[in-house]
Order: structure tokens, then sequence, then C-alpha cells
């Protein structure tokens, strides 16, 4: 209804004004016009585009620069257009010869603003490594969060959403994973103000004017112990001074549906499975060779059909909703720029999604010619239904594992093999039942004030606050299939209160002399940190519809446990930065700061991350000067140390804890207090050293620009947990020991491949690749991430010295046991084992059962026989975007996002592998049987953990090619036609659209969501990942 009211609304405001939409003839006296198009040097420019403005009337000029045109009438205009110039128009008058004056573009690579710590820079200025994100190209990205658009346009910044649940974070990796421990993700700054939003979802797409991405020491240095992951600055939009104001309304509407399920085995199928392993279980004495299938548990397999697909009764077609209204402007002494956004994001699970509040100001003021303030505020807020429906994991009644054979409404579970029935809770029903959302809300309040006491000496002092709030409510009510009678509900309950407040101070001097230009800067900063958390879980609700609104209302108080947590960071640092060049040649860029922050140990409370950087523009020296072909020419190289202090914030101290619960004796309940953590009174900051090698090239007025790097970052002082003495009562403590290193290339390129009057079309090429190592770990021989389940479980990620850091681990599939021949041969060969141990007697038990390789050759499967199974990283990834523009209203871009090499554990298959009851991918209707498929290397039907272990069998090639975006758009411009309004543009944009992969789960492209404890290394391990949606979305905006 909504759509509809607004696009009829819409419809009724334009019908007048397109009634009055006619092209003037003019009936004047004709003649033609002779000119020289020249550029700002003088110099004539050949090829120029010469047209009469509204006409198709248009030439180009020769090789001196000159041109004539024919049948043009007093007071006509002309407008001349020519690649790497702004477009310059002049008034024609009869009987004179014009000559046009070109200017370069603004607009253009060489000319175009960077956005860099404090402060910006033309990028043929630029001495460090930084990316300039086009906000054109991902303006119309159906996308709740402006990152989720980002992915490949990037050089260097691996970027992968950890679900596709609406409101799910994204994992950042700028230049590679450096830390075990700590956090690897980049610093957000948003209008200079670190930490300002809790994650990038907290911003409006619509309000953000440019996004730049710093990657090496001379860029991130200057932010001192945050800069270690990279940087990601933020700019949001702000009106022009002496502007009249400008509104603009967007309007998008849209759906969005599964992709593509699973193949996994139907109705008549899984019987046949159930089928195998009564015939493999000794306790099943009918069913035996040559048995009828009446002997068997299904009687009649393929009449059972395809059965219930529980992927699809979870899933729906969802719908999306974005609504944007923003107006800006300025009067002569300032500006302003104000929006209101709405969106609503449904999943295409059942009963998630998001819906999301954003309002901005920006206010900027001249107050007098020495003196600037202004005002930036911002607020969010964001309810996400969460999904209650697990998908895969760890949970054998997990969606995905279900058996087809089951209805939606069967709420217990038979085992064939022993006639025991349970209980439990389908996903249906979870979803129909229990609740589970979070609300988040956060603003942002930034003041500053510019002085400028003199000419080119500027103070400048932003102060800020960022408040951030959550509040998670869980319920399972009574009403669950699987609850007894009279257990009552559970309920989770759980605030968060969070407050940054921030102070950065600057001082810059510019001095311009004889060719030489100086820039200096230094600065000091504070900031504090404060939160706040209290939860609470209890059990035994009786009245459901109260649900958390009364966790004190259970009958059992030792069901209730509360928890509660304060904490509390300081920082202040001390800042500086000076530039140098000459005559647009050569450049030179020093940074240092000095960081102090309260959550480190007494002995190492402040560090110093210096930075240096050189460059030399070959272009600007007098052997290429007259080479005009060639725009740029540099060779840039910086050096420097960052570091990272994303670890807790009294990880350096001893801790005491306390018993949570416990039963109460005589009305009271005891409770004990002992020591949680070994104290570390020498903890320091992880460190990264970091050198970078970059050749920037711009061709044929800008036509074509590259840019190559290569470089290399040592981390050390890694925050790791080693072991001490049983005698002091813990087994490990916090130490900085480990190092990794990173080596990687990156090649960007951006290429004006034809450019008409009537036809423009460009490219844009990311390339990057990274190898990371793990160095050191000290006397450790491994450290395990993630771990296969089971009562023995193996190491599935983990770090071995020597291995890249996201090294996946596990046994060598050896297929089956085909024969007792085979388990003969062994014997002597010992080439092969099985997870469990093995003996004469039982090898006809474990005939078609998996084998894997015996590394070392001892007839027992442990740790000491797993192998290396690949790296989770890919070994190139990046992007490809062509844009194309017809008669300058219509606009195509067709966006690829790819990945190629990587590998990645598919945990499902290990969990379909343990259990009778599971469902299986559908390849497993090969799988071995004595009779039918006696040859296959799939194992029987049936199995358990203890039997079938982490191997490479699950490691699938994680490579894809993704669609990810096509948009369409065109603009109706009013301009000259309604006063009132500017233009009005309708598009139409496609999210993820087609998949070309390898794997055979959802997608490849998905990082490990668990606890939030979970290691800040761990990537590509699927445990049931929330499947990406595809989605098309309708959009019309105007402009007022």
């Amino acid at each position: 209804m909504k759509i509809r009211l607004i696009i009829a609304t819409l419809t009724a405001l334009l019908l007048p004004a397109l009634s009055f939409m006619t092209v003037a003839q003019d009936d004047g006296a004709r003649f033609s016009v002779s000119g020289t198009v020249v550029d700002d040097g003088g110099e004539p420019l050949s090829g120029a585009f010469v047209m009469v403005v509204g006409t198709s009337n248009g030439t180009t000029t020769d090789a001196k620069g000159q041109f004539t045109i024919n049948n043009v009438s007093a007071g006509d205009v002309l407008e001349v257009q020519f690649l790497g110039f702004a477009n310059s128009r002049v008034n024609v008058a009869k009987g004179k010869n014009v000559t046009v004056a070109m200017f370069p573009d603004s607009n253009l690579t060489l000319n175009e603003a960077v956005t860099i710590a404090y402060g910006s820079v033309r990028r043929q200025d630029l001495t460090g490594s930084v990316t300039n994100v086009k906000m054109s190209d991902i303006k119309d990205a159906p996308v709740l969060s402006v990152d989720q658009a980002l992915q490949g346009r990037i050089a260097g910044a691996d970027i992968m959403s950890t679900s596709g649940e609406p409101g799910a974070t994204t994992s950042i990796r700028i230049r590679g994973t450096r830390s075990i421990i700590a956090s690897n993700e980049p610093l957000i700054v948003v209008d200079g103000v670190m930490d300002a939003v809790s994650d990038l979802g907290d911003l409006n797409s619509a309000d953000i004017e440019s996004i730049s991405v710093l990657k090496d020491a001379s860029s991130t240095a200057i932010y001192g112990s945050k800069g270690s992951n990279g940087v990601i600055i933020v700019t949001t939009r702000q009106g022009i001074t002496g502007d009249r104001p400008r509104i603009t309304f967007k309007a998008e509407a849209g759906i969005s549906q599964l992709p593509k399920g699973l193949d996994l085995m139907k109705a008549y199928e899984y019987a046949q499975y159930r089928n195998d392993i009564a015939y493999f279980t000794s306790s099943n004495e009918d069913a035996v060779d040559g048995a009828p299938l009446s002997k068997y548990p299904y009687k009649n397999p393929l009449s059972l059909g395809d059965g219930t697909d529980w992927i699809h009764e979870i899933m729906r077609t969802a719908v999306y909703q974005n609504y944007n209204l923003s107006v800006s402007g300025g009067s002569k002494g300032g500006n302003y720029y104000a929006s209101f956004g709405y969106n609503d994001t449904q999943g295409i699970v059942k009963n998630t999604g998001q819906r999301r509040y954003t309002g901005r100001i920006n206010l900027d003021r001249q107050l007098y010619k020495w003196l600037k303030v202004g005002y930036k505020g911002s607020f969010t807020y964001r309810h996400q239904d969460k999904n209650v429906a697990s998908l895969g994991g760890t949970s054998i009644r997990s969606t995905m594992y279900l058996s087809p054979l089951l209805k939606t409404t069967d709420y217990s579970i038979m085992d064939d093999e022993n006639g025991v029935s349970s209980t439990y809770n389908p996903p249906t029903a979870l979803i129909a039942l229990k609740t589970s959302y979070i609300n988040k809300v956060s603003q942002n309040h930034s003041v500053y004030f510019e002085i400028e006491p003199v000419k080119d000496l500027k103070l400048r002092s932003s102060n800020s606050y960022y408040g951030y709030q959550s509040h998670n409510f869980v319920y399972s009510p009574s009403s669950l299939p699987a609850k007894n009678p009279g257990e009552g509900g559970d309920a989770t309950r759980t605030e968060r209160d969070d407050m940054t407040l921030s102070s950065e101070n600057t001082i810059t001097y510019n001095l311009k002399r004889n060719g030489h230009k100086f820039d200096i800067l230094g600065g000091f900063t504070a900031y504090r940190y404060v939160s706040n958390s209290l939860g609470l879980t209890g059990s035994g609700y009786l009245v459901d519809s109260v649900k958390w609104n009364n966790m004190g209302g259970v009958t059992d108080k030792n069901t209730l446990v509360p928890s509660s947590s304060t904490l509390k960071t300081m920082k202040m640092s001390v800042l500086a930065r000076a530039n140098w060049s000459y005559r647009s040649r050569y450049y030179i860029t020093v940074t240092g700061r000095a960081d102090g922050a309260s959550n480190f140990a007494a002995n190492n409370k402040w560090g110093f991350f210096p930075s240096a950087a050189l460059k030399w523009n070959v272009k600007n020296e007098k052997f290429l000067k007259r080479v005009r072909w060639i725009d740029d020419l540099a060779v840039r190289f910086s050096a420097g140390r960052t570091g990272n202090d994303a670890v807790d914030a009294y990880r350096s101290l001893e801790r005491l804890t306390s018993t949570s619960k416990g039963y109460i004796f005589g009305g009271s309940q005891e409770a004990a207090y002992y020591r949680g953590q070994l104290p570390s009174p020498d903890l320091t900051w992880e460190k990264t050293d970091l050198y970078n090698l970059a050749v920037d090239m711009s061709f044929f007025n800008s036509r074509l620009n590259i840019t190559a790097e290569g470089y290399v970052s040592k981390t050390r002082d890694l925050l790791m947990e080693v072991r001490v003495a049983d005698q002091t009562g813990f087994s490990t403590h916090f130490v900085n020991l480990g190092n990794t290193s990173n080596y990687g290339a990156e090649l960007s390129i951006e290429s004006r491949n034809i450019v008409r009057r009537n036809f423009t079309w460009t490219t844009n090429l990311t390339l990057s690749h990274n190898t990371q190592t793990v160095d050191d770990i000290g006397t450790s021989e491994y450290i395990s991430v993630a771990d296969s389940g089971g009562n023995n479980p193996f190491m599935m990620h983990g770090f071995v010295k020597g291995y890249p850091l996201n090294s996946l681990w596990g046994f060598r599939y050896g297929g089956v046991w085909h024969n007792l021949d085979e388990f003969k041969r062994n014997e002597v060969t010992h080439a092969y084992t099985s997870a469990s141990v093995l003996t004469e007697a039982n090898y006809a038990s474990y005939l078609g059962t998996p084998r894997y390789h015996d590394i070392n050759g001892d007839g027992t499967l442990d740790q000491n026989d797993l192998v290396y199974l690949g790296n989770a990283d890919p070994w190139l990834y990046g992007g490809f975007q062509n844009t194309f523009t017809f008669f300058g209203n219509l606009k195509l871009g067709v966006y690829i996002a790819y990945s190629f090499g990587g590998k990645l554990y598919n945990f499902s298959e290990l969990y379909m592998a343990g259990g009778n009851n599971t469902n299986q991918y559908r390849y497993m209707v090969n799988a071995w049987h004595p009779v039918r498929n006696p040859d296959s290397d799939y194992p029987r039907a049936g199995g358990s953990m203890s039997k079938d272990v982490p191997s490479d069998r699950m490691v699938y090639d994680a490579s894809y090619i993704r669609l990810k975006n096509v948009s369409l758009g065109y603009t109706f411009d009013l301009s000259e036609k309604v006063k009132w309004m500017k233009d009005i543009t309708l598009s139409v944009s496609g999210e993820n659209l087609l998949l070309w992969k390898k794997y055979n789960g959802f997608d490849p492209d998905v990082s490990y969501s668990g606890s939030d404890s979970e290691s800040s290394t761990l990537r590509r391990l699927d445990m049931g990942a929330y499947p990406k949606a595809r989605t098309v979305v309708f959009s019309i905006q105007a402009r007022f």
C-alpha cells in the first residue's frame, strides 16, 4: 500500500509537468561558426567534440584544434566535450570566431580529492595507498549495509558476509589476517570520528558522500594503535554553500528469494537409505541378502514421493522496502544537509528481517572570515528479528538434517533400529512459536570549530559523543512440542549501554615557496569508553504471554541466572605529520603517533607508531613533460609501524570470578569467589611493520588508469595463551609471543573504453593476492581454532608454524574398505586405518566404512595423522565493473565479483555422516553396497562420529564467480521544463543474481558466525549459515 500510494502521488504531481515537455523551434537566420579549442596551457586539442546544445548538430576538432559548424543561429550555445576536461559552453554570435579554453575535470582520477587521515589531498599528490570507492557504482545496490556492496571493489580488501540474514555484519580483511586472538577488523572513521558506529549497518548509504580505504603504513600509522588492520574513512553528505534548497526523495521496493536449495535426498531415496542402514545393522535379522522389501522398515520406498522439503518449508518470498528523503542547501555563509530514511528488509527465512530508521543533520557555518563552526548528528534505530530455525551446524535437529519422511506436524522422531522415539521442535514450530529479536539504538553528536588566525594556519577542535544501546530478547514458550507438561517457558533478556566521548584537536600549517610545498600537522586526541551490560536467563515461566517482562517470576529460583559487567577504557594520543613536495615531482611524508591506553599493562601503557613515505612523479620530469599520452607516472614507497589495541580491557589484570548459581539452602544461595585469571603485567600492543611499493600510471587523458602495488607486513608480539605450571591452579595465561606475516600484490585498472556524445563505456577491474603465514606460536606444536564434534575431536582449523594462518586440517580420505582382501593387504602395507580400532575379528563389520591414510603407519588414527588440506583464503579475488551510458540519460551497470582458490569445510557433511537419522546429500544414493555399488568410495549407509572424521572428503574448492549486481536506470531531465523539479530517475537493480560455484552448500562465500568468543581469524567454515538472497528492486527518485 505504501508503494502504490507513493507512486500514485508522484504521478499526480508529475503529469502536469510532463504535459509541457515540448521542443522549441527556432526560425531565425542560419549561418556557420568556426573556432578553436585549446587546453588550459593554450595548446590545441584535437578530437574535441563540439555540439549545439539541444540539437544533434555537432562536429569534432581537427589536428589544430579547429572546427566549423553549419546551420546555427544567433543565441545558440555551443558545448565542447573532451575526455579529461570539464565540459565548457560558449554563446554563438554571427560573424565571430570563438576560442574555447578547456580546464581539467576535477572529478577525474588525477584531480579528484581523496580523503585521508585528518584531511584530504589530490590523488596525484597522494603518497600512501588509498582507494576511493565510486559511490555512483553502488548507490542502487539493494543492501542494508554499504560494506555488503563493496565486495571486490577495493583491491586488497577481502569482504565477506558472516550470514545472509538481514542485519548480519560482514567480515573485512584489509591485506590479510594478522592477529590470532585480537580483532582483525579495520578501524571505521565517520566524518573524522573514530569508532563512531557499532558497524557500517548504522549508516544509511544514501547519506554517504565518499568512502576511502587506507591500506599502507603511510596512511594508517597516524591512527597508531588502531591502524593495524587498515582504516575505512566514511564522509557523509553536506550542502553546498550559497546553493538553493535541494530536495531528493527515493522510494524502492522489491522481492528476495532463495537462489537455489540444497541437493538433498527426497523421501523415496531416504527410505532406501534407511533400508540400507537396516541391512547393515546386526540387530535386524530380517533385512538380509535376498530378503524381500516387506522385511525392511520401508516396504515400498518409491511410493513415498519427494516428501517434506524442510528448507522450502521455512523459506519465503521476502519483501524489500527502502525510502529516503533529504534536503540540502546553503546560504552565503554556510550549508546544511538533513535526511530521514526507513528500510524494511524481510529475510527469506520466515519471521526474520530488519527494520531500520535513520536520521542525520549536518551543519556548517562560516561565522567570520577566521572562524568556522559545524555540527554533525545522526540517529539509527534497528529492530532485527533473529532466525530461530537452525539450518545446520552441530544440532542434528537442524533443518537440513531432518528426514524428508517427517511431516511438519510430526513432533517425534522414531529410531528404526531400537524403536525408541524422541520429541523434538521442528523448525516450523520454532518459527511459529519462539521469539527472538534485538533492538539497537545508536546516536552520534559531533561539534567542531575551525580557526584560521592567519593565512595558511588552521586550528581545529572536534568533540563528539557516541551512544549505543542493544536490547536482546529471547523466549521459548511452554507450548513448544518438546516441552513437558508444566515445564514452562524459557526467557533471556540482555541489556547493553555503551558511551564514547572523544576529542580531536589539530593544528595545520601550509607553506609554499619557490616550488616547495610544506604541510605540517600536529594534534592531540583523547577518548573515553564505558560499557555496561546486564543479562538474565530463567526457566519455568508459566504464563507465556508475559514473556521476559517479569524475569523474577519463576517458581524455581535456581533457574534464574543473572550476569552483569562494566568496562571502561581511556586513551590519549599525540600525533604529527609533515608533507613536503617540490614542483609536484618529489614527495616526502613522515608521520608519528604516540598512544597511551588503559587496557594494557602498567609496564606498557604507551606505544609509538611512526611511518615514512617517498614518491617520485616521473611524469613531471623534463624528459617526460612533452609526452602528452602519459598523464601520470609515479613510484611510491612507504614503511611504518602500526598497532592493534583491540584486546579486552582487563586482559593484563588478575581477575576474580564467582559462582553464578547454585542450590538454595535455608533460603540462601551460597556463592564462592576465586581467581579467574592470572595477571600479565608485561602485556603490550601487537605491532605490525608494513612495507609498500607502488606504481601509479595514467594514460591518454586519464582514459586508462593503473595502480600496481606490492606489500609485506610482519606482525609480532601476538597475544596468545601459553601453558603454565599446574601448581598455579590455571592451565594457561596470556603473553605476547606469536608472529605472522602477509605478502601480497594488488592491481587496479580503470578504463574509459569508449567516450562518445551518445555512448560511454567504462570498466573498473581489481585483482588481489595475499599470502599469510604463521611464523611463530612459541612452544606449541599447534593451536586449534575449530574442532570436530564427538568424544574424540580433531582439529579442522588451526595454526601451525610455517603454514597459512587460515589453514584447514584433517585426514586424507582413502575411500572405503571394499572387501576383506583389502584388510589383509593393509596388514602388510599399513597404508590405511580407520577411526575405530580394527581387528581381524571385526573386519567384516567394517566393510563399506571410511578408511584414512595412516601417515605414520602405526595403525592408529590420531592427531599425528592430520595433514594440511589447504588454505581457506583465496589465491586471487576482486571485482569487474562495466558501466554503460546511452544518450546521457540511460545508464547500465554490471558488476561481477570473483574469488579463485581457497578451500572450504562443509561441516554439515560431518554431522550427516555421524547420524543414522539425518538426511543426506543426494550423492549418497551411490553409497557403497555389497550388491548395488560394490566399487563405490562413498561410505555405506549409516555411521557415527567415531567412524567418520574430518577429512578432505568434506573440503571443497571455494572458488566462485558471482553476478553480484546489475542496475539499469533512466533519468528524465526536467530542469528546463519545470522550474521546481530537476529530474526523475526510474531504475531496476538486481543483487546476487547468478552464482557459479563448485561447492555443494548454499554459498562458498561464508564466514563462520558463532558465539562472540569465536576466533577473529576463523573464516570459510560452513556451519549451516543463513543463505544469501537473490533480490530484485525497482525504484523511483525525484530531485527538486
